[in-house]
């Protein structure tokens, strides 16, 4: 019996990865995730964006805007999530109206989170900003694109949101 077990166990351990299921076939990666959501679930999600770049996407935005559209093909209705952002630090401009960023970057230069910002605006989300680096930066309540806010600090927003029961994203 020993013995009998024994090569079964060899057979297996040699054999079964030829007949087990395998999830990449023709090239093809599938993913099937299997992560269940409360119908009446909400989700309040906040992100911190201090990078930015002339001329270059903001992550902080794309991804609470890629929030939103993970969340409806997971099932979710939109109107279950809010996606805040809060924004300091040289990715100020990022917010900032096509006059502003072109005052920083260079005239021509367009802002290409102007369309994030306006996606996640009308998706509910919510931007704030760090009045101490717009002081600094010298970005004022009128050079700011439709929707965004002004808070003290972005500490202080980040404090709020989380008061709210806002998770704030580790990356």
């Amino acid at each position: 019996m020993k013995f009998f077990s024994f090569v079964m166990f060899f057979v297996v351990s040699l054999m079964g990865p030829l007949f087990a299921s395998n999830s990449v076939a023709d090239n093809h990666v599938v993913v099937t995730p299997t992560m269940m959501f409360p119908a009446d679930g909400q989700w309040q999600h906040a992100f911190d964006s201090i990078k930015g770049e002339s001329g270059k996407t903001n992550a902080a935005l794309a991804r609470a805007v890629a929030l939103y559209k993970h969340m409806e093909k997971a099932g979710i209705d939109s109107g279950q999530v809010t996606s805040a952002v809060v924004v300091h630090g040289p990715a100020i401009y990022d917010i900032a109206n096509t006059a502003r960023y072109e005052e920083a970057y260079g005239v021509g230069v367009s802002n290409p989170n102007a369309e994030l910002v306006a996606e996640l605006v009308a998706r509910g989300g919510e931007i704030w900003v760090c009045g101490v680096a717009a002081l600094h930066r010298e970005v004022g309540d009128d050079d700011v694109l439709p929707g965004v806010q002004m808070a003290p600090a972005a500490m202080v927003a980040h404090a709020e949101l989380q008061r709210r029961g806002f998770s704030l994203n580790p990356y």
